[in-house]
Formats: C-alpha cells, sequence, structure tokens
C-alpha cells in the first residue's frame, strides 16, 4: 500500500488521527489507540523474510488488538506471522499487548533486565509503587488513602515477564536490519532505544517526544537520580546524528538537536524553580509538587495527572541531591532542606 513521503513526519492534520505510514522501505508505523492525552502509540513494524518484527506493542484492549490486526493485515500480514517484539520499555501502554502477541504467535519478546524486575514488581503488587511514592513525598494519609482507592482493582497479573533481556550495545536479531541497543535510563531504568545505522534512524521509544516532556521513574535509593541519568544521555544520541526520529507517541521529527536543546530548557526551568522553593525553607515533595504548578497548589489533581506531578518533585530534589544542593531530613514526614552550598551561592540557578 502506498504511503507518506520516507522524509515525512507523519504529523496528523489538528484534531486528525495518525495512520498506518512508510518509513522506509519494509519499515511501518502502526498507529494504537491509548486512552488519555497522547492518543496512541506507535508500534513500528520491520518486514524481513522471516516475518514482521515489531518495536513496542500497544496497550492492551480489545480496540488496540483489532488496530494492530488490522494493520498488520493491511501490510498483507498477521500477527501470527510475528517473529519477535522489541520492547522499548516497560510502561503497559509499549508492553501491554507483547504476552498476548507471542500466545498467537511464538514470537520472542525482548526487555532489559531492569525494566523486567520493575515489570515483576508490579505484577506481584500494582498499588505498591504508588504508595510508597506518596509516602515518601510525605502526602497526606487521607490523600494517600484517596489515591490508592482510584487505583482501584487494577492488575499487573497480565504482564508476563519477557523471553529475552537486551543491553547496552547488543545487536537484537532482526534479519536484514541492522539495530544496535542504546540503554537510555530516566524515564524508567532500563529504558531502551534503537539505532539503525544504515538508514540513519533513532526509534527512541518514550525517550525523547516531539512535544511532550517525559516524566522520570521514581528515585530507587539515596544515590539514584533518574533526571541526571536522563540528562547523560542526550548529548550521545545527537552526536549520532540520525536523519529522523522515530518516537513512540505523537509524530517523527528530524531535528534531534533542537528538541534535545527544547528538554534540556524545561527540566532546567523546573530544576530552577525548585531550587528558589528550597531556598525560602523545608518542604516536603508534596508541597514542592503543588509549588511546582502554575496555579500553586495540587487541589483538584488526582489519578495519573496528581501521580506524574509528585514523582516530578521528588526526581527534582533526587537530581539536586546529587548535585550537594538539596539533603532529605527523616520523618514522619520526610522533608527536603536547602545545603550551606546552595544558600552560600546567594540567588540564582544552582548549579550556575
Amino acid at each position: 500500500m502506498d504511503g507518506d513521503r520516507v522524509s515525512g513526519t507523519g504529523r496528523p492534520p489538528k484534531g486528525g488521527r495518525p495512520r498506518l505510514t512508510r518509513v522506509r522501505p519494509g519499515l511501518w508505523s502502526l498507529p494504537i489507540p491509548l486512552p488519555g492525552p497522547l492518543g496512541h502509540v506507535l508500534v513500528y513494524v520491520l518486514e524481513t523474510e522471516a516475518g514482521p518484527y515489531l518495536v513496542d506493542a500497544g496497550w492492551d484492549t480489545e480496540e488496540g488488538w483489532s488496530a494492530l490486526t488490522a494493520g498488520l493485515r493491511a501490510l498483507g500480514t498477521r500477527v501470527e506471522d510475528v517473529r519477535g517484539v522489541l520492547v522499548t520499555h516497560s510502561h503497559l501502554d509499549h508492553y501491554g499487548l507483547a504476552p498476548r502477541i507471542r500466545e498467537a504467535s511464538g514470537a520472542w519478546v525482548s526487555l532489559h533486565a531492569l525494566d523486567a524486575a520493575g515489570l515483576a514488581r508490579f505484577r506481584a503488587d500494582p498499588a505498591l509503587p504508588l504508595a510508597a511514592l506518596l509516602r515518601r513525598a510525605g502526602a497526606p494519609e487521607a490523600e494517600t488513602r484517596k489515591a490508592l482507592d482510584d487505583l482501584g482493582t487494577r492488575s499487573g497479573q497480565d504482564a508476563a515477564p519477557p523471553d529475552r533481556y537486551l543491553a547496552d550495545r547488543e545487536r537484537p536479531d532482526v534479519p536484514g536490519w541492522d539495530l544496535t541497543t542504546l540503554w537510555t535510563p530516566g524515564h524508567t531504568p532500563g529504558h531502551l532505544c534503537f539505532w539503525e545505522p544504515r538508514h540513519r534512524l533513532l526509534l527512541t521509544g518514550d525517550h525523547l517526544l516531539p512535544r511532550t516532556t517525559v516524566g522520570m521513574h521514581q528515585p530507587r535509593d539515596e544515590t539514584d537520580d533518574p533526571l541526571g541519568d536522563y540528562l547523560e544521555t542526550l548529548e550521545p544520541l545527537v552526536r549520532m546524528e540520525p536523519d529522523l526520529v522515530l518516537p513512540a507517541h505523537e509524530y517523527r521529527y528530524p531535528d534531534i538537536a533542537a528538541r534535545v536543546g527544547e528538554v534540556r530548557d524545561h527540566h532546567a526551568a523546573r530544576t530552577a524553580l525548585a531550587v528558589s522553593v528550597l531556598r525560602e525553607g523545608p518542604v516536603t515533595a508534596w508541597q514542592l509538587a503543588g509549588r511546582l504548578r502554575r496555579s500553586g497548589t495540587l487541589e483538584g489533581l488526582r489519578g495519573f495527572p496528581l501521580r506524574a506531578t509528585v514523582s516530578r518533585a521528588l526526581v527534582i530534589l533526587a537530581h539536586l541531591r546529587r548535585l550537594g544542593a538539596a539533603q532529605e531530613v527523616p520523618g514522619p514526614p520526610p522533608h527536603w532542606t536547602a545545603t550551606a552550598r546552595l544558600q552560600r551561592r546567594g540567588p540564582g540557578v544552582f548549579p550556575g
């Protein structure tokens, strides 16, 4: 079937929905519907003589399954023909359909080991990450109970483990394609991008979207700095000079350097705002989360927006701790203060 021009971005018209499009000969972008503002996940179909391989799988809903099967049929193939699923990270909008594809086709499913471990914890207790986040942030107990009630009976039991683990700089077995894995932690501990040097294509999962600045995973311990890890991955990606960036949401784009500059500016501005709040006195991460919003409060936030906002505050505080600008004081509730090093610097952004 005919696709868009290979240099196109696949950006849908305002108010439109993305469609199945050809990115390069043998490489297709297949949109899978997704609840929420992002609207869809872009599954990339790599055609080979052995059968199709997928990068990411989509959210596990009947609508998503129907979109996947219909898209593959339009390419003259079937889910049963899929040979492998390379998942960029463990979030269920990317991993969700992978076990179902494997059951239908016998395909292998791959993931980074760090994300596979997180997936196993989610299978054991889907509520645990949310409860730990809110209590560490110093959320009022009533707010924690309300958030857990909102989570309901959501289950992670269907998120079966992968068959293969991929690490940094591996070359997955995809016939006819020269893929290399790039470990890009930040959004999740084991997030992977995929580099195809012959076509100069960079498949970035959620690591670099063209419009949305993605959130980071929760710090796992006192030495963990997801934001710092994320920022360190950006310049090496720019130096690769891809002709086209293929993200898992929104649309493709050509200028990775410009997008990286925008992302860095965004995080610098959020970090500077957190520094100004810390200089005023001790705060919990819950309080900082409200101050980072334009409204100055968390009032009215529920569900995912609340979790994302609180997590962002903890991520910034962990980054400032690694920079020597903030320290965590045990609670209850735990709170954060500016270090003497930060206070000595006077007004301005830290680091200078």
